[in-house]
């Protein structure tokens, strides 16, 4: 995909930053229920965010929730590539469902990828006999993620203050924290419901019904199963780097074993974290975090080591280029161009199909 056809990057002024913060909390929510919270009218919300997805600035879509995250296998994957073959192994890597996030760090391996499968096996078979199969591929170095603390989905801009962020969440409909359902499978139905929310978390109902070829209101149904199970959520994402979030760090940590969750979970509170989360290997400890220059890593760092005095920070990676964020392929600029919907339950040697953005 060609930069250049979406022209210069555009920035994200203060009134779509706000719209995004609120989108994060509430992402159906109309713009007449937004209107009263951010102080704005509808048509100008509507305006705002119309620019926003015409210039591929921001868009909703779905993100895994806490329960699928305790069901499916994550791993990390550190890829490095033979000269030359960077950009056939990167397209490669994107065009897969199993491939939700591509990156490339400053160092190391080529390439960084968060891959998700239904079954360690599906790990397995989609690592060694699919992925290392790859042409351009020269190895990958695999770390399996035993628990989660946070994951981006739940990262928020920090636009609105706590009155607006508590009308938003306390609003009609709105999921609360903890609320569970119990254990939802997923069947094909939800798999094409979460394949269209994942191109366009606004869908509408109506739209949903005609793409699964079921009636609205059982579609309804199955969206509010879907995530009052905790199986996903609905996230707003955006252009990091045309709101000043210029940096992705990566840090790989170590902490002793009795003391992982505990520390785990202190810095998935640091508001920059975007993912923590513990893996198998000589670190066992992932972070990462956005900011808004290298500059500030040292600082991050500081407070990071200073609540847990146990975390030894072995290595930090800056992410140079996200080529997928989340299932949705950016271009330079961090605008989304495309989108591959994850798909965990897709047998691991199939690559589904690319969706227009």
């Amino acid at each position: 995909m060609d930069d250049s056809e979406y022209g210069s990057a555009r920035s994200i002024d203060e009134i779509d930053l706000r719209i995004i913060n609120a989108l994060q909390w509430s992402p159906r929510s109309t713009w007449d229920a937004l209107a009263g919270p951010l102080g704005l009218d509808a048509a100008t919300l509507a305006r705002h965010w119309r620019r926003l997805e015409r210039e591929h600035l921001a868009w909703t879509t779905i993100t895994p929730g806490p329960r699928i995250l305790e069901q499916v296998t994550t791993a990390l994957l550190e890829i490095t590539v033979m000269p030359g073959a960077r950009n056939s192994v990167n397209e490669a890597m994107t065009g897969r469902p199993h491939a939700v996030t591509v990156e490339v760090p400053s160092a190391g391996a080529d390439l960084l990828v968060t891959a998700a499968t239904a079954t360690y096996e599906q790990m397995t078979r989609l690592v060694v006999d699919d992925l290392a199969e790859l042409p351009g591929v020269a190895s990958i170095r695999t770390h399996v993620v035993s628990e989660w603390f946070t994951e981006g989905g739940a990262w928020r801009l920090n636009a609105l203050g706590p009155g607006e962020r508590g009308e938003l969440t306390s609003a009609p409909g709105a999921r609360r924290a903890g609320e569970r359902r119990g254990r939802t499978t997923v069947t094909a139905t939800d798999r094409a419901i979460l394949s269209a929310l994942a191109v366009d978390g606004r869908t509408p109902m109506r739209t949903l019904a005609e793409i699964a070829g079921a009636g609205a209101a059982t579609v309804k149904r199955r969206v509010e199963a879907l995530l009052s199970a905790e199986v996903v959520g609905l996230r707003c994402e955006f252009a990091h780097p045309a709101a000043g979030f210029a940096v992705l760090v990566t840090l790989w940590c170590t902490v002793p074993v009795g003391r992982l969750t505990a520390t785990g979970r202190v810095v998935s509170r640091e508001p920059e974290v975007r993912n923590c989360f513990a893996v198998i290997g000589a670190s066992n400890l992932v972070v990462q975090a956005w900011l808004h220059s290298p500059a500030d890593v040292p600082d991050f760092e500081a407070r990071v080591l200073a609540r847990c005095p146990d975390l030894t920070i072995r290595d930090r990676v800056l992410v140079l280029r996200i080529h997928k964020l989340a299932g949705h392929v950016l271009d330079r600029a961090g605008r989304k161009v495309a989108t591959v919907p994850p798909d965990v339950w897709l047998p691991g040697g199939d690559t589904g199909v690319t969706s227009g953005a």
